[in-house]
């Protein structure tokens, strides 16, 4: 029998720390922890899928929460469901009335465990569906007041002039002077464009 850790964030800027720390006090070799820096949304991860190829009947894998495992409602119990029919116990931590077992259990527990699972994955697909109408809501207001969203526009620095004419003058490199403005190779080109429309 062998446990294995998975985790998972909604993006790449959210810190995975607070579940490596839970995964540690579950003695887990960080060896076998699969993380996953993406949306709940569905199943299709790398790390998710190369732990469903690793797992063999008997082993355990732990979850920190359902709504690390998934935030769809039928996917995520489907998912759970493959576990319990290919033999791996999967144990939740904060959600421990949901843990399964290789032992037989009566078909009572078996059914309120069912109806303890379904609200659990209700309740994390509604989440994410409210989080989404706050995002599009918030990026409503956002372009009501005139806000910019998405990267900064690079401008036309006072460095970059500088590194346009020499670079026009043949005295450097583009790619020397891309580095004096600081930009990167698409948005020094997109700026010279804007800049010689402007300067004809």
């Amino acid at each position: 029998m062998k446990t294995f850790g998975y985790i998972r964030v909604s993006s790449k800027d959210q810190n995975e720390a607070r579940q490596i720390e839970t995964m540690k006090k579950e003695c887990i070799d960080e060896r076998d922890v699969f993380i996953d820096k993406t949306s709940g949304k569905n199943f299709e991860r790398p790390q998710y899928q190369l732990l469903k190829q690793m797992v063999r009947k008997g082993d355990v894998v732990i979850f920190d929460s359902i709504t690390r495992m998934g935030r769809n409602m039928n996917d995520t119990m489907k998912e759970y469901e493959w576990f319990v029919e290919n033999g791996v116990q999967l144990r939740f931590v904060k959600e421990p009335m949901i843990n399964t077992s290789n032992e037989q259990d009566d078909i009572m527990k078996q059914a309120i465990q069912k109806i303890i699972l379904t609200l659990l994955t209700a309740f994390a697909q509604k989440e994410r569906e409210e989080i989404k109408i706050r995002q599009a809501e918030g990026i409503s207001v956002a372009r009501a007041k005139g806000k910019h969203l998405g990267r900064p526009k690079a401008t036309i620095t006072p460095a970059f002039e500088k590194a346009y004419k020499q670079w026009v003058d043949g005295k450097i490199t583009a790619v020397e002077a891309m580095s004096i403005a600081n930009m990167a190779k698409a948005t020094f080109y997109r700026k010279v464009k804007e800049y010689e429309t402007n300067n004809k």
